[in-house]
């Protein structure tokens, strides 16, 4: 299994591609989609470490739940912003690990990243 392999699940073809280009550059494996069937398929097809997910995906907290009970050693980071902090205690609740602040530093994310694939139960 590669320790490195991310998903990034954003409705937004362009920060989709810019997280995919970004965490491919600093040698992660990435794949990328913006829908949930997309997103669940990866899921089942590939051993994915951490995964990426906008806070504006539709049916975010069941979402979150049927992938934190079908992989409970997911790391999930939720892709923010100050205006959904309510979104974003909710998506805590039901299983996203860490929230990053749009817009995005991509510096800081890298860093957030590594950290929770360096502590993330094996």
């Amino acid at each position: 299994m590669n320790p490195r392999a991310i998903l990034i699940f954003d409705p937004e073809e362009a920060v989709r591609d810019s997280l995919h280009f970004v965490f491919t550059e600093e040698g992660f494996q990435c794949f990328s989609t913006g829908t949930e069937v997309q997103a669940l398929r990866v899921l089942l097809a590939e051993s994915i470490n951490l995964l990426i997910i906008d806070s504006q995906v539709s049916g975010l907290q069941t979402l979150l739940e049927t992938i934190k009970k079908a992989h409970p050693s997911l790391s999930i980071i939720l892709l923010s912003s100050y205006s959904e902090a309510e979104v974003t205690q909710k998506a805590l609740v039901h299983g996203a690990d860490d929230f990053v602040l749009k817009p995005l530093d991509f510096d800081e994310l890298i860093i957030q990243v590594r950290t929770m694939l360096t502590t993330a139960p094996k």
